[in-house]
């Protein structure tokens, strides 16, 4: 008798479970498709920290040396919002105004020696 009540319990459990997990893939499938990549030129001759926001979430890409180039991947979602920021250590910040991108597309940001003068990215 143990086991019917047992599988009585279990059952509506495991059903929940599985509900669960079937809507939380159905978020994570909205992003799809080719991500998004965001090439950094960074002339400036200080390291700078690269974040983007995309729809009011803020996402940590990494750290483009000064005077280097640094390649970053974002995942692509439908009718998203991009917009990029990059803080220069010691030397304030600067960020884009909002990107329209599809998937897979390529961005370059080419971003000056003086924030002051990029045309791409404004001082914050």
């Amino acid at each position: 008798m143990r086991i019917p009540r047992l599988a009585g319990v279990v059952l509506p459990v495991l059903l929940l479970a599985a509900t669960a997990c079937a809507s939380r893939g159905a978020g994570a499938g909205a992003l799809s498709g080719p991500p998004i990549v965001v090439e950094v030129r960074n002339n400036h001759f200080n390291d700078g920290t690269v974040i983007a926001v995309r729809d009011g979430e803020r996402l940590r890409l990494g750290i483009v040396t000064g005077k280097t180039d640094q390649s970053f991947s974002i995942p692509w979602g439908p009718n998203m919002n991009l917009r990029l920021e990059v803080a220069f250590i010691g030397d304030g910040a600067c960020a884009t105004g909002d990107l329209q991108m599809e998937p897979g597309q390529r961005y370059l940001l080419e971003l000056q020696p003086d924030i002051r003068v990029n045309p791409e990215c404004r001082p914050i």
